[in-house]
């Protein structure tokens, strides 16, 4: 995460004046931004002023001095984040505050005491795979903004039924930062969340600052993935490649629907017409009506009466699913890519939505390479 390190915290007297906890605060973030946790930012006078205290070890000084050196390119990474912590002093109640689009973090140096406060940034999801892929969004998204830092954290999968437990355990002892994002399960952009991404909403803390629950605007991560990437999954597959093709089908006449396709098992109407929630309806009647293969797809008794005219199996199968290791194949297929090359063969149409996610898996993760000092 970035943390910048406000003039306040150091500019009352000299450095006999500072509280042992501001002390042991710098201390901490220097050796957090040695090993290449954070970024630690200030104004060069402000490292100046740290680097000449000889309260702080010899190595915290060295570190300050070669942040003294290298301030002048912080200032891209500061306009480059939206989410970032700012250390003050006094700072008697940490705090959010909204300022020109920046949700900027301020808290006491105190917060920093606790050498667990500036460890990596935990990435929480629902899986392995999810937190792996969310990263190389994320490292695809510098390239994209041509920044020259890494992305840096603890990727932690905790799977559907305990990942909210696991969450809700480290909002409660408030040392580490998190960021956690899960599916939302929905099969249309008003529709209802599914159980984990509901307790999750429904038991979180959304007072505390060092954590963030981010909820899919999409179905699941699975609808994440690009149709040029799908595409390569599929070139050995027949199955997969009778999906591909409905798929790009759908996409291309009713772009929408790809976000909220069951992209691992298919989509029957069945599951469209069994839920209650009249936003589900008026979503999926237009874009039905918008998309010739779905219309030649699905019985028009089923269509018309909004029911499903089948007590047993549905019939009606509006997309064909890729399988369960789709997203599995799609990091193991990717990992023997460099981010560079991932860039260029995303869909135009899928970089808005990696650009989101890169951005938000940026704010928590951000990092500098370690220090040699």
């Amino acid at each position: 995460m970035l943390i910048l390190i406000d003039s306040s915290v150091v500019d009352k007297g000299d450095e006999n004046t500072w509280d042992d906890e501001t002390v042991l605060a710098l201390e901490n973030l220097a050796s957090a931004r040695r090993e290449g946790k954070h970024i630690v930012m200030a104004k060069r006078e402000t490292f100046k002023k740290i680097a000449q205290c000889s309260r702080l070890s010899q190595f915290a000084r060295k570190i300050y001095h070669k942040l003294y050196n290298q301030s002048t390119q912080f200032q891209s990474y500061l306009s480059a984040v939206t989410r970032y912590i700012e250390i003050v002093n006094p700072c008697y109640e940490p705090a959010v505050i909204s300022d020109s689009g920046k949700q900027i973090i301020k808290v006491g140096p105190r917060f920093f005491n606790d050498s667990e406060s500036v460890q990596k940034t935990i990435l929480l999801c629902e899986n392995s795979d999810d937190a792996v892929l969310y990263e190389i969004i994320a490292k695809v998204y510098l390239i994209w903004k041509k920044m020259n830092v890494k992305i840096v954290c603890e990727p932690r999968g905790g799977g559907g039924n305990t990942i909210s437990s696991e969450y809700i355990n480290i909002q409660k002892f408030k040392k580490r930062f998190c960021l956690c994002i899960v599916d939302s399960d929905k099969i249309a952009p008003d529709g209802n969340l599914g159980s984990t991404a509901s307790r999750l909403q429904a038991l979180s803390d959304s007072t505390c600052i060092n954590t963030e629950n981010f909820i899919l605007d999409c179905r699941e991560v699975e609808n994440l993935i690009p149709n040029s990437i799908l595409s390569e999954l599929c070139s050995k597959n027949q199955e997969r490649l009778k999906a591909l093709k409905i798929f790009e089908d759908i996409s291309s006449s009713a772009v929408d629907i790809r976000y909220f396709l069951d992209i691992k098992k298919g989509t029957r109407m069945k599951e469209v017409i069994q839920s209650s929630n009249p936003n589900i309806k008026s979503f999926w009647e237009v874009k039905i009506s918008m998309s010739p293969h779905i219309l030649s797809c699905i019985d028009n008794w089923c269509q018309v009466n909004w029911q499903c005219s089948s007590s047993g199996e549905c019939q009606c199968k509006i997309s064909l699913g890729f399988g369960e290791s789709t997203l599995s194949n799609t990091v193991e297929y990717l990992k023997q890519k460099s981010p560079h090359e991932i860039a260029r063969i995303i869909d135009k149409s899928m970089v808005s939505d990696w650009e989101k996610m890169g951005q938000v898996v940026m704010n928590w993760c951000i990092a500098e390479s370690p220090i040699r000092a």
